[in-house]
């Protein structure tokens, strides 16, 4: 089968994996890792591949023989291709999309070019403008209006005043009733000219809402369009195991919605492909080749676990059947007197968080430093943590033992009153000119790849980072630096996210499984906090010893 490829000397039998490890585990498996080597020799050779940085990955497999070898495929699309020689397809039918696509897509674009048409009226009718003229001139001719009445008002008063010390005659009541009359004339002229102001406006925005309306009409059409187009496009990627179950992939997503790019990153393809050929899956591994995505942070040649967002509702179903390793398991192995307590008194508790342990629940790990406060402080109902910090990360949190403590201390947070250092160590060595600074990259997380976050100018939120070298380590293996981190924002993943981007410091913190890569732990520490104390209003500050 030309697209397996075997290794150039058959693996040992205590080489191959006895039970598939988790495609969500962050370090590969060494046969995997081997396999991964080759096709790298081939990508760093290849004119034809993806000139831009892209998600690969390989899958060791046992072919029908009993023969060890390995299958290569990409992430979505190759320059515009979804086959490529040497790469296993995608999971969808060509043939079958070809079928209704292309009919698919031109109906979208037909409404797109007619909603572009309108919009273009929209913008160029003026239609708003001539509102706006109208209310100004119906302001100024109505106040003109309203002024000239009041003169002929005061007029007709300064009469009647005039007509009280007249007779009781014929010609005084006729004189009284043309008054009246003139009175009554000048309230019919302004409510008749308020009607006409109001049809003169009326008329113009009966056509603004007709073009409004035939837009959102359009809009409408096409976004129902487009929804059906794209179920149809997901229901035909159709998934099965070795139990013979089959399952269209909007079968694991909430409302039959899969996000983008659902089915089409390498993992789902490769186990696809060897199910579909009857060989065994024995180890997944993934990798980035190329530069780094200017939203997002991914290191050439590294290493990355399945994503959450788009693989993990289906890699389980797709593998049942199969002896495969259970996903890892965070949080386990934390003493059970941790977090130690640095400092405690009837407002606040400050602990050192050691890594490793959530700060709250998650959705998969329950144990955390709140639940095991909870456990130790039961007379503190209202026990709340003020920040938080992340799974690996270690250090100073911040904890308020009722809801008068918590809002003081949550109001300086939110108001940027509190001062926080962070100690790091970056996986390389910033140049001698750079010393210090402040990194300003707005943040939001990767809906198809929590928790990652990404760097979004659009809709992400502001993050600011100022840094401080401490130390550099030039003769280290690897070669390492040492910075402070004062966060001014408080985005989660920052300080992560700002040393490893190209646009931050193009360093990830060693042990950063996310952005960078793993190690025995996350070399991030929450060395220093300082705060006005909730009950004494003074200034405090806390430092805690950096265990690496």
């Amino acid at each position: 089968m030309d697209l397996l490829s075997y290794f150039p000397v058959a693996p040992d039998a205590d080489d191959i994996p006895a039970v598939m490890p988790s495609p969500f585990c962050h370090t590969p498996h060494p046969l995997a890792e081997k396999a991964v080597r080759m096709l790298q020799q081939r990508l760093s050779i290849s004119d034809a591949l993806s000139v831009t940085g892209k998600m690969y990955g390989v899958l060791v497999v046992r072919d029908t023989d009993g023969q060890i070898g390995f299958l290569s495929a990409f992430s979505g699309m190759m320059n515009g291709l979804w086959q490529i020689p040497g790469f296993v397809p995608p999971i969808f039918d060509l043939a079958e999309h070809d079928r209704f696509l292309p009919e698919g897509n031109d109906e979208l674009a037909v409404l797109t070019a007619q909603l572009e048409g309108l919009e273009a009226s929209l913008q160029d009718a003026p239609f708003r403008q001539q509102i706006s003229q109208l209310q100004v001139q119906r302001e100024q001719s109505l106040a003109a209006m309203k002024q000239q009445h009041q003169a002929n008002k005061a007029v007709r008063r300064q009469q009647r005043l005039q007509l009280r010390d007249m007779p009781d005659t014929a010609e005084r009541e006729s004189r009284m009733a043309a008054l009246a009359l003139a009175s009554q004339q000048q309230k019919r002229q302004a409510t008749n000219a308020a009607l006409l102001w109001h049809d003169k406006l009326h008329a113009v925005q009966v056509k603004l809402d007709a073009l409004q309306q035939q837009i959102m009409q359009i809009k409408d059409a096409r976004s129902a369009k487009s929804r059906r187009l794209h179920r149809r496009v997901f229901e035909s990627y159709r998934l099965e195991n070795r139990l013979q179950e089959k399952h269209p992939i909007t079968h694991f997503f909430a409302d039959g919605t899969p996000p983008a790019g659902s089915g089409d990153c390498a993992g789902p393809k490769l186990i696809h492909y060897a199910l579909q050929h009857r060989m065994q899956p024995l180890a997944l591994a993934e990798f980035w080749w190329g530069p780094s995505p200017s939203t997002g942070v991914r290191h050439h040649g590294h290493f990355y676990p399945a994503c959450r967002g788009k693989c993990l509702p289906i890699l389980p179903f797709m593998l049942r059947g199969l002896e495969v390793e259970p996903e890892p398991d965070y949080g386990l192995g934390i003493a059970a007197d941790e977090p130690q307590i640095v400092f405690e008194d009837d407002a606040i508790v400050l602990v050192n968080k050691p890594a490793g342990l959530m700060s709250v629940p998650g959705k998969y790990v329950k144990d955390s430093v709140f639940t095991r406060l909870l456990d130790r402080y039961p007379q503190c109902p209202e026990l709340k943590l003020i920040h938080r910090l992340d799974m690996g990360t270690s250090g100073l949190l911040l904890v308020a033992k009722n809801m008068q403590a918590n809002s003081f201390l949550q109001r300086q947070f939110i108001q940027r009153r509190v001062e926080k250092r962070y100690e790091a160590v970056l996986s390389g060595v910033l140049p001698a000119d750079k010393s210090e600074g402040e990194i300003d990259l707005p943040l939001r997380i990767d809906f198809d790849d929590r928790p990652r976050q990404m760097v979004c100018y659009q809709h992400g939120k502001a993050a600011r980072t100022r840094w401080q070298v401490i130390a550099r380590s030039n003769d280290t293996v690897p070669a390492t630096t040492r910075v402070w981190f004062y966060p001014l924002t408080g985005r989660t993943h920052q300080l992560r996210m700002h040393a490893a981007h190209p646009d931050g410091l193009n360093m990830a913190i060693v042990g950063d499984d996310l952005y960078g890569s793993g190690a025995e732990r996350l070399m991030l520490h929450a060395q220093r906090l300082c705060f006005t104390h909730p009950l004494t209003r003074e200034w405090i500050q806390f430092e805690v010893p950096t265990p690496f």
